[in-house]
Protein backbone atom coordinates (compact mmCIF):
# COMPACT_ATOMS: atom_id res chain seq x y z
CA UNK A 1 0.00 0.00 0.00
CA UNK A 2 1.44 3.38 -0.99
CA UNK A 3 1.83 6.06 1.63
CA UNK A 4 0.07 9.37 1.23
CA UNK A 5 2.40 12.29 0.65
CA UNK A 6 3.00 14.54 3.63
CA UNK A 7 1.43 17.95 2.78
CA UNK A 8 4.22 19.85 4.54
CA UNK A 9 6.92 18.00 2.62
CA UNK A 10 5.08 18.65 -0.64
CA UNK A 11 4.81 22.32 0.23
CA UNK A 12 8.53 22.55 0.97
CA UNK A 13 9.39 20.71 -2.26
CA UNK A 14 7.20 23.04 -4.35
CA UNK A 15 8.64 26.05 -2.54
CA UNK A 16 12.18 24.92 -3.26
CA UNK A 17 11.16 24.31 -6.86
CA UNK A 18 9.92 27.88 -7.24
CA UNK A 19 13.13 29.25 -5.75
CA UNK A 20 15.11 27.07 -8.15
CA UNK A 21 12.99 28.19 -11.09
CA UNK A 22 13.51 31.84 -10.21
CA UNK A 23 17.26 31.29 -9.99
CA UNK A 24 17.54 29.36 -13.26
CA UNK A 25 15.00 31.22 -15.41
CA UNK A 26 15.27 34.80 -14.17
CA UNK A 27 18.89 34.60 -13.06
CA UNK A 28 18.10 35.93 -9.59
CA UNK A 29 20.52 34.92 -6.88
CA UNK A 30 19.14 32.44 -4.34
CA UNK A 31 18.78 35.02 -1.55
CA UNK A 32 16.71 37.34 -3.75
CA UNK A 33 14.60 34.43 -5.03
CA UNK A 34 13.89 33.41 -1.42
CA UNK A 35 12.76 36.95 -0.64
CA UNK A 36 10.35 36.92 -3.60
CA UNK A 37 8.90 33.56 -2.57
CA UNK A 38 8.45 34.82 0.99
CA UNK A 39 6.71 37.91 -0.36
CA UNK A 40 4.38 35.65 -2.37
CA UNK A 41 3.60 33.60 0.74
CA UNK A 42 2.59 36.80 2.54
CA UNK A 43 0.47 37.92 -0.43
CA UNK A 44 -1.19 34.52 -0.77
CA UNK A 45 -2.03 34.49 2.94
CA UNK A 46 -3.48 38.00 2.58
CA UNK A 47 -5.67 36.65 -0.23
CA UNK A 48 -6.76 33.74 1.96
CA UNK A 49 -5.30 31.08 -0.34
CA UNK A 50 -4.76 27.59 1.02
CA UNK A 51 -1.17 26.54 0.49
CA UNK A 52 -2.20 22.88 0.26
CA UNK A 53 -3.65 23.43 -3.24
CA UNK A 54 -0.31 22.83 -4.97
CA UNK A 55 -0.08 24.28 -8.45
CA UNK A 56 -3.08 26.50 -7.80
CA UNK A 57 -0.85 28.15 -5.19
CA UNK A 58 2.54 28.16 -6.94
CA UNK A 59 1.54 28.98 -10.52
CA UNK A 60 -0.18 32.22 -9.44
CA UNK A 61 2.89 32.83 -7.28
CA UNK A 62 5.16 32.69 -10.32
CA UNK A 63 2.87 35.12 -12.15
CA UNK A 64 2.58 37.46 -9.16
CA UNK A 65 6.35 37.58 -8.72
CA UNK A 66 6.81 38.31 -12.44
CA UNK A 67 4.25 41.13 -12.26
CA UNK A 68 5.85 42.62 -9.15
CA UNK A 69 9.32 42.47 -10.67
CA UNK A 70 8.10 44.31 -13.76
CA UNK A 71 6.84 46.96 -11.39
Amino acid sequence: MAQRADPERLYIAHRMGLVGRLVSVTRLNEHTAERWVTAWEVEAARRGLDRRIGHQWWDPGWNWIADQRRG
